[in-house]
């Protein structure tokens, strides 16, 4: 690690929130790199001061501590990236640990291939089934990301030069989640090419049970209506079918209780049978891959209920360049 006075060539970005108990071992990861550059890492934290997690800053003196209670996960990256000062950013969460060598392998690719946006592999701590059904619909949709080509800022570990981070004004942490994709959708429009470093691994700490993981796969989908509601029309990733019928559901309150009522049963059958029953692996990776939709499904349809007008106000994005162009 540098001293504060150097120049990092990678600031490691880490939002403390959700370290699902992983804190003291991804932070020994990233501050116990095999890597021949320098680097830094900085941990966003939504303590208010040094005193409400003085036992973790004493233990890991020579991360940079930024405090800033009251925000949304995906903010806390841009407080961090705020105050970062490496030529790149390298993008993860606090329950993540990686690999000795994963700056070094994905640092050493971005100087072969000169891409400016380049993912890292991930495997998963896997406490139990749960969590493998996790991993595997992560991996089923990350590879579908990489034959396609697509750019995705995966923050289980993502390298992104600083210069362009700022550009495209880093998350619209409003969205919460959903920002990653609209970040990736800005990137691509600006022709920015990304890349994928397959020896570059971090281990991410999957969650172990259903009530979190429905939380935020509640929020995704409510981000993605919200979404849908605030941005310009050119600017949106994704039309739910929910949306879509937005109209309808909002002039039958019924009909709309009617559909969340349902979700919500059939929801409480499948954590019944996810935790109760002795299903296959097949089985059980099907119900999860319904209970993971459904609850998607259930926030979006959770944001048009609380919707009080059509007429919201668009917000201002980021404006992405013409082209590409690479940093100096």
């Amino acid at each position: 690690m540098l001293a504060m006075s150097d120049v990092p060539m990678i600031s490691v970005v880490i939002p403390l929130p959700d370290d699902r108990g992983y804190a003291v071992e991804c932070l020994t990861g990233f501050t116990q790199q095999a890597l021949d550059v320098s680097y830094e890492v900085v941990v966003a934290t939504d303590a208010a001061s040094y005193s409400e997690i003085a036992w973790l800053v004493d233990e890991f003196p020579q991360v940079r501590w930024v405090y800033r209670p009251g925000m949304r996960m995906n903010a806390h990256y841009n407080a961090g990236a705020e105050v970062a000062r490496g030529k790149y950013l390298y993008i993860t969460e606090s329950h993540c640990v990686p690999r000795r060598d994963c700056l070094q392998q994905i640092y050493d690719f971005v100087q072969r291939s000169e891409l400016p946006v380049v993912c890292s592999a991930s495997d998963g701590l896997n406490g139990n089934y749960l969590a493998e059904c996790e991993q595997y619909l992560f991996e089923e949709d990350f590879q579908c990301w990489v034959q396609d080509k697509k750019c995705k800022i995966a923050i289980r570990g993502t390298l992104i030069e600083r210069a362009l981070w700022e550009q495209v004004g880093g998350f619209q942490a409003e969205f919460g989640h959903f920002s990653e994709l609209l970040i990736g959708h800005t990137l691509e429009a600006a022709g920015v090419p990304i890349g994928y470093a397959e020896n570059s691994r971090v281990s991410h700490g999957n969650q172990v049970s259903l009530k979190p993981l429905h939380q935020e796969l509640v929020e995704y989908g409510e981000d993605e209506c919200r979404a849908c509601q605030l941005l310009p029309v050119e600017n949106r990733v994704i039309d739910p079918k929910e949306w879509g019928m937005r109209k309808e559901l909002q002039e039958n309150p019924g009909k709309l209780k009617y559909r969340q009522f349902k979700a919500a049963v059939r929801q409480c059958v499948r954590e019944l049978a996810l935790n109760y029953l002795p299903l296959s692996p097949e089985s059980r990776l099907r119900i999860f891959r319904n209970y993971w939709q459904d609850a998607i499904s259930q926030g979006r349809l959770q944001y048009i209920a609380g919707m009080k007008t059509e007429n919201a106000e668009i917000k201002a994005t980021a404006t992405p360049p013409a082209a590409y162009q690479k940093a100096a």
